[in-house]
């Protein structure tokens, strides 16, 4: 019969339904899902699990796959996406949190930051990325540091 899986779980169910309340990722969770089903009978082929789970059937042969060459544990090991490397070196911004620390007021802009970064460590980056550097990695906003020259005194 085409679509029939003959996927041999090791684990018992009760075995799989605690490794399924213990996931705390979603795609994970589907993946012990995905073999629960077929321990329990509720799906008999690929495309029934791709169906009940809402993945591609091609999505879950993988994850069967998987299962069979490296088991419950390689099932559930996913690479960590690393990301793309920042553009300012950790000693960089070190120096730069050390520098907005010690002297306050020196920087009084992002473009000041931005000339600073340049100039010194030869960090050609744009408006956006420096603005992001120092408001949500270093906690700092320059704005909000400077006065507002359009409030007068009475």
């Amino acid at each position: 019969m085409v679509g029939v899986c003959g996927l041999k779980i090791k684990e018992a169910k009760s075995e799989l339904r605690e490794i399924l309340s213990t996931q705390k990722n979603a795609v994970d969770y589907k993946k012990i899902q995905a073999l629960y089903l077929m321990k329990t009978g509720q799906a008999d082929t690929v495309t029934t699990v791709s169906e009940l789970l809402g993945v591609h059937r091609v999505t879950v042969q993988k994850w069967f796959k998987k299962y069979r060459e490296q088991g419950i544990d390689g099932l559930l090991t996913s690479k960590k996406s690393t990301g793309r490397p920042s553009i300012v070196s950790q000693s960089t911004l070190l120096e730069l949190e050390e520098k907005l620390n010690r002297a306050s007021g020196c920087f009084k802009s992002y473009e000041d930051v931005h000339a600073w970064l340049q100039e010194k460590h030869g960090v050609d980056a744009n408006y956006k990325t420096i603005y992001g550097l120092l408001r949500y990695k270093l906690k700092v906003n320059l704005k909000a540091d400077q006065i507002n020259p359009l409030v007068q005194e009475a």
